[in-house]
This record gives C-alpha cells, structure tokens and sequence, in this order.
C-alpha cells in the first residue's frame, strides 16, 4: 500500500539519521551533517535503495514550518523593529555587493548574462532556516552576532520577492511588465506585515487566552498548528516565501503572554521534523551532476562562501559592528539553500539555464551548507584570525561617531565598562545606585546613541583600540570593567590599558576556562568565569536547603574558587 510505503521511507530516514547523527556527534561534527549524510546515503548516491522525494519533501515541509515558527516565538515585533537598521544597511548592501561582485565573476568566467544575474540572486541570498537552526543549535541566540544574522536573513527573504519578478526579464520580456510586477508583490507583502502586526498585537493573544481557559492541552496545541500554517500560508499567497510566514507566526504569537508555553508545546515537533528537512536536501545531491558540472559547482561554492562571507563581514564593520560579530555571521551566512531552489526553478520554468546548470546549483547548496556547519562549528578558532585584518582596518579609518578628546573630560577615578551587554548593563545599574562615576564602551552605534541620548558618557570603538581607551580617560581611571564576549580583543584591551596604566583594577570575564588564564598572564587583576560562578551559586543555595551553615558554605566556596582561578591551565570541563 501507498501509505504504508510513506511510512517505511519515513522510517528509512528517521533511523539512518539518527545513525548518521551520533556518528557526526561522536566526531565533534554538526548534527546537521549527519542528517545530510543521511539523506545522500538513501537518495541517487544508493543503487540498491531508492526514497521517494514526495514524500519526505512533504515530512521536510512540515519540519521548515514548526522550525521558523519556534524561532520566530524568540522575537518581538519591537525587537524586529530594532533590527531595521541592520536589515536596510546591512542586508541591503551585503545583497547588494556581492550580486555585483559575483555576477561580474560569473559573466568573466563564461556565464551568459541572464545566467550570471541569476546566479547572482541566487549567491546573494542565504538560507535562514539554515542560519537559524545553527544559532538553535549552538544555543546562540543571545550573542551579540545573533541579531546581525536575523536582520540580514530577513532582508534576504524579503527580497526574493523582486528577484522572483526579474527572472523573465532576463528572457527578454518588458521591463515595464516586470516593474509593476515587482511594486505589486511589494506593496501585497507590505499589506501582509501590516496585517500580521494587527493580528499580534490584538487578536491572537485573545484567542490562546480563550483556548487556554478551556483547560485543554490538545486544543491548545491545535490553535498553534493552525496558527503556525495559517499564517506562512497567507504569507506565501501575498509572495513571501513559506518559511518566512512561518517565521512571522512564531513572531505574532511572541506578543502573547503564552510565547513560553507555545514553545515547550510545538519543541517536540520541531525537532522530529526539522530532520527531514536536512535529509531531504540530501536526497537531492547528485553525484553524477557533480561530475558533469564540476567547475560550475567550484565557481559557485567559491562565490558563496568566499565572496559573500568577506562580503558580509565588510559591510557590517564598516556599519561599525564589532570585526568579531560581524565575521560571525558571515560565516553562518555563507551558504545558500531553500530560496536559491526556488529562484533556480523560476529560472528553469523560463528557460534561463537548463537542467545541467540547475543540478549545479542544487549540489553547490548542499555542500555550502555542509561547509558552512564545518565553519561554524570550528568559529572559536577561525574567527580571531578572520577578524584581525578587519579590526586593523577598522583601527585605521577616521571615526564613525566623534569621541570627545582625552583630555576634554574631567573624570577620574571612574570606571570603564566594556561591552553594554547583560554584563555591562548590570554593573551599570549598581554604579548609578552608588552614584560611583563610570564611561561605556561599545562598539554598536545604536547602543551609543541611545546612552549618549540618556546622558551616560559613551565612547564608540573597540576597547583594544589604544586611541578609544584613551577617550575612555584609562590613565586616570581607577577599574576597568572589561566585559565583551571576543577573548582575542579582550586581552588585547588587558595589555594596552595595562601598558597606559600600571595601577589600574582590571576585572574581566572569561567564556572558557582557557581564557582565565590566558587573561590573567595578560595584566587582569581579577578573571570571572560565568560559567563556574553559576555552579557555584547552585552550590550555595543547594548546600543550604539542606542546612549547612553560612559560613561553612562561604568556606567551601572561597576555598574551590581559590583552586579554580589558580590551579594550572587544565582541558575544558
């Protein structure tokens, strides 16, 4: 029977991902990987079994649908709002740059020019589910690259929607016809954000309150479903693409006071799904296309993941992004997917490239993605090298926001807080309660604007930068707080203020345990491990639900934080 052939296929990938899985597990590889293996070992790759693609795409789209939903869930459309700089500038120009740089490559190495615009398109935009699913994984949401990524994705998505309408134009067809097609999808998408916003903020909180005052978990689920495809579904007839709907469901229902709830409901699914989604890409890897079409595999994977990646980086450090953040997400953005298949089947549909070209295309996703998991999987070590040019660079060019002179501000005996992240934000709340003097130092231009417009005296730059640090009134401070994520700057930012003041207090934080030491050998006063303060905290509170005095905790606490901080450097815990 059909329906028992679907479910022994389904089967089929369940089980070898979740082989393929452990084994990229067990080899400190992405998951991702593993479940692409997958798919290539029960696709075109194997002669003696054969997975029909139907149905799995169908299993896939379920997976695409509850994965942008539960990350959209994470967002707000405040949040979204404040992502608009980065969309507009940053996704704009990253689009924008690197369909100039790589369509002038392709059309220099051979490519017709209809080709090299589509090819163009296609290197330009990114996979978010991809990009999003590596931040799900890594469990990076709340890293200062997260929200470049999300802000270049969605500008990515939003303009398929003109890419889309120029395709038949590069067969020839009027522009005129192709202008109004374009301002009509633009104009029914913008119709369709209004409309979510509405539904967010007024009638999809009312309608999981309702249901969930009837007490019931199975209908609570149903609501979410319902409104998870109801929502990509509209989004897709207005010209959006599927999973971007699904995307601003998840949104809408953020501004409900049940985000959480939804979440813990819809994880489930997500994650059964999610796999075939990753296996049914590996479904469409052809090896034999590989062969055939090499070299247009080669140029495509180059201009994906070198030209685009640099791309990406560049244009968010000359935003003024930190060089660490920003080669971040060229990272996670160096690689194509969901939409370039769609673009590449538009220009199938209009004769712009032919099959050869299109089996190309497909496998060149496919190893970008299994590329870009490698990159990003191997960040902390790649990233500190890709970013030192940027950083040099970024050292070298006239400021983008004037700080005042060094010697033009009377403070002395401050603080200097680096990084305006949690971290930074709490230790200044506790100055301002004190009235203790303090100065901030971030390197996002959004961040020192809205402090400057508060009052707060803010430096824009890099704290490793001996020019900002001595805007910062280093020589005449008394602590300097040094609390941003990138090791690599962080101990720099030691050695200079260090070197500019011998006396200074300099407490910084570490991720990793290597970083302790590596810091404290650098000139750091004090190093704060987050990560082992926390188990201490849970130490304490445990030890005395079940009694044990104060100070004897106090005791035990002092006497392994002794230990950790100044026993030798020793393999990650």
């Amino acid at each position: 029977m059909e329906s028992t052939r679907v479910f022994i296929e389904f089967l089929m990938v369940l089980g070898l991902a979740l082989v393929c899985g452990a084994t990229a597990q067990r080899l400190r590889q992405p998951v991702v990987i593993g479940y692409l293996a997958a798919g290539l070992l029960l696709g075109r790759a194997n002669p003696f079994v054969s997975v029909g693609g139907e149905a799995i795409q169908s299993f896939a789209d379920l997976g695409v649908t509850f994965l942008m939903f539960s990350l959209g869930v994470h967002f707000s459309f405040r949040e979204l709002l404040e992502l608009r700089r980065i969309a507009l500038w940053g996704g704009g120009g990253q689009i924008l740059i690197t369909a100039l740089l790589a369509g002038t490559s392709f059309t220099t190495i051979g490519f017709a020019f209809g080709q090299a615009v589509l090819l163009a398109e296609i290197v330009a935009i990114s996979s978010s589910i991809v990009a999003l699913t590596l931040l799900q994984m890594r469990g990076a949401f709340n890293e200062p690259y997260a929200r470049l990524i999300v802000g270049i994705a969605l500008a990515q998505d939003l303009l398929v929607i003109p890419f889309l309408a120029i395709v038949p134009a590069l067969t020839g067809e009027s522009a005129g016809a192709i202008g109004l097609e374009v301002t009509r999808s633009l104009l029914l998408a913008g119709a369709v954000l209004v409309s979510l916003a509405l539904l967010g903020t007024r009638v999809v909180p009312w309608v999981l309150y309702q249901v969930a005052r009837l007490g019931s978990r199975e209908l609570f689920l149903l609501s979410i479903v319902a409104i998870a495809f109801g929502v990509a579904l509209a989004g897709q007839e207005a010209g959006l693409s599927f999973a971007l709907g699904a995307f601003l469901a998840g949104v809408v229902v953020s501004e409900s006071e049940f985000a959480h709830q939804v979440l813990g409901e819809i994880v489930p699914l997500r994650d059964v799904f999610s796999v075939m989604f990753f296996a049914g890409l590996g479904l469409l890897l052809d090896p034999e296309a590989i062969a055939r079409n090499w070299p247009a595999v080669v140029a495509i994977l180059l201009a994906v993941v070198v030209v685009k990646g640099f791309t990406t980086a560049l244009v968010l450090t000359r935003l003024g992004y930190p060089p660490e953040a920003s080669v971040h997400a060229g990272l996670y953005l160096c690689q194509i997917g969901e939409l370039s298949f769609v673009l590449a089947l538009q220009g199938l549909a209009f004769a712009v490239i032919d099959a050869d070209l299109y089996n190309a295309i497909i496998a060149a996703a496919v190893i970008s993605i299994v590329v870009n998991s490698g990159l990003v999987s191997a960040a902390n070590r790649v990233v500190p090298v890709l970013a030192l040019p940027l950083r040099t660079a970024a050292a070298a060019e006239p400021e983008l926001m004037p700080n005042p002179a060094p010697d033009s501000s009377p403070l002395r005996g401050h603080v200097v807080v680096a990084g305006y992240g949690r971290t930074g934000r709490e230790l200044v709340r506790a100055l301002e309660r004190r009235g203790f003097r303090y100065i901030v130092i971030d390197r996002d231009p959004d961040t020192i604007r809205l402090l400057r417009r508060r009052g707060i005296p803010a430096v824009y730059g890099d704290a490793a930068n001996e020019r900002v640090l001595q805007a910062a009134r280093i020589p005449q401070a008394r602590v300097f707080a040094i609390a941003i994520p990138d090791p690599l700057a962080a101990e720099t930012a030691v050695r200079v203020a260090r070197r500019l003041n011998p006396v200074l207090d300099i407490i910084a934080r570490a991720d990793r345990r290597v970083h302790v030491h590596r810091l404290a050998e650098a000139g750091a006063t004090e190093v704060v491990h987050p990560s082992f303060e926390a188990g201490l905290e849970m130490v304490r509170h445990t030890l005395h639900r079940y009694g044990v005095g104060i100070q004897e905790i106090q005791a035990l606490i002092s006497a392994r934080r002794l230990d950790y901080y100044e026993e030798p450097e020793q393999p990650e815990e």
